[in-house]
């Protein structure tokens, strides 16, 4: 399996959201709760010597996702093919263990205002959605949204072997990036680290 990861360069984001909008209007998600990509900043200092670390994060597609392992009815599973983490939004029971678990807020729930229609194989009114790395876009050849979006090109893609080539440099956190191996409650995993696929250049 070539497991797919993101880059992201702290240096070049200037928080302005064009991949969180791209994501929402690629993947026809609603305005509402559910946040495909989120962003999130934190300041250091103070004036005149003031630090801003923006991060985006989307699902992280780990290598050892804790959503899989916490999902009492086998709704999210990982491709074979190239690790992208995938949710069956039919067999989702909206049990949300899956949030619980993942470190990053990748599960994301819509409401009635955002869906107000359910789809007829749906199990549930609101079955748990995320970013799906544009798995639909890659077999066209394309970037995936947030990527293609980006006017600072802060953030890429690729192989975790083509990522590790390109940027030899990378490291796996940054300032704002959740502790891999704890869950969104701060406990440590029963499944342990999820290996998250994403690499970064951190602010210097």
């Amino acid at each position: 399996m070539a497991q797919m990861a993101f880059y992201f360069d702290q240096n070049r984001c200037m928080a302005c959201n064009a991949c969180t909008v791209a994501c929402k209007d690629w993947n026809d998600v609603q305005p509402g709760q559910a946040r495909w990509r989120r962003l999130s900043n934190e300041e250091s200092g103070s004036f005149p010597d003031v630090k801003v670390f923006n991060l985006v994060l989307s699902c992280n597609h780990c290598a050892n996702p804790a959503c899989t392992a916490a999902c009492p009815v086998g709704a999210i599973y990982k491709r074979e093919e190239d690790g992208i983490v995938i949710v069956n939004r039919d067999l989702c029971q909206n049990i949300k263990a899956c949030a619980v678990a993942c470190p990053y807020g990748a599960p994301q729930f819509g409401d009635d205002d955002s869906e107000p229609v359910a789809e007829a194989s749906w199990a549930v009114a609101h079955p748990m959605q995320k970013c799906t790395f544009c798995w639909d876009r890659q077999a066209e050849g394309l970037a995936p949204s947030c990527v293609a979006a980006c006017p600072q090109r802060a953030l890429d893609f690729g192989t975790v072997a083509e990522i590790t080539a390109k940027y030899p440099t990378a490291v796996k956190t940054v300032v704002g990036m959740p502790q891999s191996d704890l869950d969104s409650n701060g406990n440590k995993l029963e499944s342990g680290d999820t290996v998250p696929s994403i690499y970064f250049k951190p602010k210097g």
